[in-house]
């Protein structure tokens, strides 16, 4: 016969818990204007931003278990790509102004750079 001793361990419940993320910092995020954190034993904890949409398991004492779902924004991932594609345009413009200048006795003011690398990324973004 198997006698179970209950040695004082509570029975932890969970709750699956979706919204979109509000806050985060190093120790948590904020969803529905609850603040859950990160626990211990979370084996994966992804790249979260706010207006994240998320879906998580949290424990009854507000510790999230595992994460189910995570959408990001597209309007981040949007701005990111802009981001990245107007100091893409940027960099090319200084290389192509500094060889420019090392074939030919030019200088470029810093202004002639910006306007160029406005044209490289205005191209760019058009394709």
């Amino acid at each position: 016969m198997i006698k179970r001793i209950n040695n004082g361990a509570k029975e932890t419940k969970t709750e699956v818990v979706a919204g979109t993320v509000q806050a985060v910092n190093d120790k948590g995020i904020k969803v529905n204007d609850r603040w859950y954190n990160f626990s211990r034993f979370l084996q994966e904890k992804p790249q979260i931003e706010a207006k994240d949409e998320v879906e998580f398991l949290a424990s009854d004492s507000g510790f999230i278990v595992k994460f189910l779902n995570l959408s990001k924004n597209k309007e981040t991932e949007n701005q990111d790509e802009a981001e990245n594609l107007l100091l893409n345009a940027l960099r090319s413009a200084v290389k192509i102004s500094s060889l420019i200048e090392s074939e030919v006795s030019i200088k470029f003011s810093t202004n002639d750079i910006i306007k160029l690398a406005l044209t490289l990324f205005i191209q760019k973004s058009s394709l």
